[in-house]
């Protein structure tokens, strides 16, 4: 306040409000930057991909699931895949991941272990339903069931390149089954027929992951029929075979998603096919 009464906006520090905005305006983009590039760990899920078993040397005509999966450390990288992928036209999905989840997430993801385990219950399954040596040469061809999925499996190592996972278990089955016996369930390319499921043992086929964005990515695919497990008796609403059904709900879905508890069952299935 002045001695003659007027009043005054006074600035401590000797600061005008032209330098306050100033200071203001170069604030408010460091803060973004930081919270921007803050560590917030998420993973992802890129729409899924249909990939026909011939690309792992499986005489078949059926596709399996698979999706690109990774983390996000930080909003920046986030915005990045999802700019990304959204110019494809594909579908993403985020979800927050713990720090100290982070390495073991990491790991998870390059592991094939399991990839090879499901690819053996694969060979062995297909193989154990295809038996009848009067009309399988192949089998024919070696002394006993078990030198010929030895053989089986080794060639199909050689097919499974960087692929990572174990979901590809329950189509690789199906395929090995139509090779053996020499069947197409696509009646020519009539059916497009996909899924996703691990091979476990006795045929028992196994939850996987990301299974939305495989559905998203099978009817992108124009996929006629998509084998799911079926999983609602001991993992219920948490469950894949729950999860289908929302998400064929929720995204208007027009494929045919089929729940199997078994490779002998999804067989089962395909052989009625009109």
């Amino acid at each position: 306040m002045r001695k003659d009464g007027k009043v005054v906006n006074e600035v401590p520090f000797g600061m005008t409000k032209e330098r306050i905005l100033i200071f203001t305006l170069l604030l408010i983009p460091a803060i973004a930057a930081f919270v921007a590039t803050r560590p917030m760990p998420a993973q992802y899920i890129l729409q899924g991909e249909m990939h026909p078993v011939q690309e792992l040397g499986v005489q078949g005509s059926v596709f399996f699931a698979s999706v690109q999966a990774g983390i996000a450390n930080n909003l920046v990288e986030r915005w990045n895949i999802y700019s990304s992928e959204k110019g494809t036209g594909g579908g993403i999905k985020f979800e927050p991941l713990p720090p100290d989840k982070v390495d073991t997430y990491q790991k998870d993801l390059t592991e094939t272990d399991t990839l090879k385990y499901s690819a053996m219950q694969a060979v062995h399954a297909a193989a154990e339903l295809s038996t009848d040596t009067e009309t399988n040469k192949e089998i024919e061809a070696f002394s006993d069931l078990s030198r010929f999925e030895d053989a089986r499996y080794a060639e199909l190592l050689n097919h499974l390149g960087d692929l990572s996972g174990n979901s590809l278990g329950l189509m690789t089955g199906i395929g090995l089954y139509e090779e053996t016996n020499a069947i197409d369930f696509s009646d020519g390319g009539r059916h497009k027929i996909a899924g996703s499921g691990t091979m476990e043992e006795y045929g028992y086929v196994g939850s996987v992951g990301g299974l939305e964005q495989k559905l998203l990515g099978a009817e992108a695919a124009k996929v006629d029929l998509f084998f799911v497990p079926a999983d609602y008796d001991w993992l219920g609403e948490e469950g894949n075979e729950a999860e289908a059904a929302r998400v064929q709900k929720e995204h208007g879905l027009k494929l045919r998603i089929i729940p199997v508890e078994t490779l002998e069952e999804a067989i089962a299935y395909l052989k009625q096919l009109d």
